[in-house]
């Protein structure tokens, strides 16, 4: 398979033009991807760090003890601090710090969620 390609010039823009413009298109997509996987990166740190000062407030006092919450803590603002850099690599690397650290605390919730949900229901009425 074959894909091709015609570019034809429109408003008095010459094949020169076009072609010095293909060319820095392709230059810069590295920059651009680049760019682009760092703002996913931001993005996706800010919705856990946010996820998870929703769960600290609502549940850290009843899931976590004090080391337990000073590690998440920690590794929370490791992981605003990476927000804030441009290396995509190292945020992606915090969030999953983040997440490891914050098992068992999204374990135990989870848990008490499902305990809540089936409470007064037989197994079998959820199939």
């Amino acid at each position: 398979m074959q894909a091709q390609i015609e570019v034809k010039p429109s408003y008095g823009l010459t094949d020169s033009e076009i072609e010095t413009m293909l060319k820095s298109s392709l230059e810069h997509a590295e920059d651009d991807m680049a760019a682009r996987r760092l703002r996913e990166q931001q993005v996706e740190a800010d919705r856990t760090l946010e996820a998870l000062q929703v769960a600290l407030a609502a549940d850290g006092q009843r899931y976590l003890d004090d080391t337990e919450r000073t590690a998440i803590e920690a590794a929370a603002a490791e992981l605003a601090q990476a927000r804030q850099g441009t290396d995509a690599k190292r945020i992606k690397q915090a969030i999953q710090a983040l997440e490891k650290t914050s098992e068992a605390f999204v374990a135990r919730r989870m848990d008490s969620s499902i305990r809540q949900a089936m409470a007064g229901h037989q197994v079998d009425e959820f199939e």
